[in-house]
């Protein structure tokens, strides 16, 4: 799991769903989803997924990541995920620790809807 074929299946699932048109027309950001020792720079482009690289090096550009161990993605990503897993928010809060966000916060708050929209689209996966 968490390998550039899943990237490509998010990626699919996330471009081809008819609400991100409408939803993410304003969301244009490079964000870096850790998930366990895998990360990947996504570039998100009016609500597409443009592009993705795991080819990270200290010249990638990202205005906000997002980490979190492995398991605690992988839970995220049931059709149907546990109590405290169920999104981003939860799996972020201070007495779990699950995600850490870093960088521009402000990158996902004005797009936040969209954001989580294409998260969500990991469980067709």
């Amino acid at each position: 799991m968490f390998d550039r074929e899943w990237m490509k299946r998010w990626q699919d699932a996330v471009n081809n769903n008819g609400p991100m048109s409408w939803i993410g027309k304003h969301f244009t950001a490079d964000m870096l989803l850790g998930f366990g020792d895998k990360h990947f720079v996504v570039s998100f482009v009016k609500g597409k997924i443009a592009d993705f690289s795991d080819e990270i090096g200290p010249e990638s550009c990202y205005q906000l990541a997002v980490k979190g161990p492995a398991a605690s993605w992988e839970k995220f990503c049931q059709p149907v995920p546990p109590p405290m897993y169920n999104d981003i928010w939860a799996m972020g809060h201070p007495l779990h620790g699950r995600v850490t966000l870093e960088g521009d916060q402000m990158v996902m708050w004005q797009n936040m809807r969209a954001f989580t929209w294409a998260l969500d689209r990991m469980r067709e996966i």
